[in-house]
């Protein structure tokens, strides 16, 4: 059912790797503390090397600049025994390989996609770090609808810039915060051309904000047994409302 994904992507058999990559390859690239070996030990159970998009299997150009390098785009998946920390095991993951990746996050029927984009270690060059991450929530590739069936098929090869690499993964980053967006407006789609969507994500992460604020607020107000406080707490939850739809007009 996870192999839904693989349909939407489109990506040219000729990136076709399917290899399994074992756990303690992971151990020996990352410096994993006791906890968190213990963690991806127990949650990770499987994970795969499905595609490598490079110049000898896919017609897009590298690209290199003073802060990062794209030669070659790695797709792999995590198979995970449960659900819980797929975010955590997304970062671990992510930081192990030293060059942009697609990662599917797969649980049973469900799926998850990370993407983290990577630079050079400003003290190092001959080092390459994540410099941000981004996840979606769970969804059922087999059995998407609506916005998450928008998503998934605008994230196809086939529609996304072919300049190089980099442009690439970029057209990836755009539509998976498109479809994080639309968490909020209920529907996917694209900024309008020409928008950088780089201030996009900068938007959707105040409007993240707002809602956990909005979230303990409501919280603390469930327990609060003063009158006055209570009043107080409702204002400031409706005033947050009106923030935070304001921020996500247009989304």
């Amino acid at each position: 059912m996870i192999d839904a994904i693989y349909k939407y992507l489109a990506i040219p058999e000729s990136c076709r790797l399917g290899k399994r990559v074992f756990k303690r390859l992971f151990f020996q690239k990352t410096q994993l503390g006791a906890a968190d070996k213990k963690i991806f030990e127990r949650d990770v159970d499987s994970i795969l090397w499905q595609y490598t998009l490079k110049p000898s299997t896919i017609p897009v150009a590298v690209y290199r600049d003073d802060q990062r390098e794209y030669v070659e785009i790695a797709v792999m998946q995590a198979n995970l025994r449960q659900p819980a920390r797929h975010q955590r095991m997304a970062e671990m993951i992510q930081r192990a390989i030293p060059y942009p990746m697609l990662l599917v996050l797969a649980c049973e029927s469900r799926a998850a996609i990370s993407l983290a984009g990577k630079r050079f270690n400003q003290a190092d060059h001959s080092k390459v770090v994540a410099e941000e991450f981004f996840i979606t929530d769970w969804f059922s590739p087999a059995a998407a609808t609506g916005v998450a069936a928008d998503f998934l098929t605008d994230m196809a090869i086939g529609k996304l810039p072919q300049t190089n690499f980099y442009a690439l993964y970029n057209g990836w980053m755009e539509r998976l915060i498109a479809f994080q967006c639309a968490r909020f407006s209920g529907q996917y789609r694209l900024g309008a051309p020409g928008t950088d969507w780089r201030a996009r994500r900068g938007r959707l992460a105040e409007c993240v904000r707002i809602e956990e604020n909005i979230t303990q607020l409501r919280r603390a107000l469930k327990s609060e047994t003063q009158f006055n406080r209570q009043v107080e707490l409702n204002m400031r939850i409706k005033g947050m409302e009106k923030e935070l739809a304001l921020m996500t007009g247009g989304f």
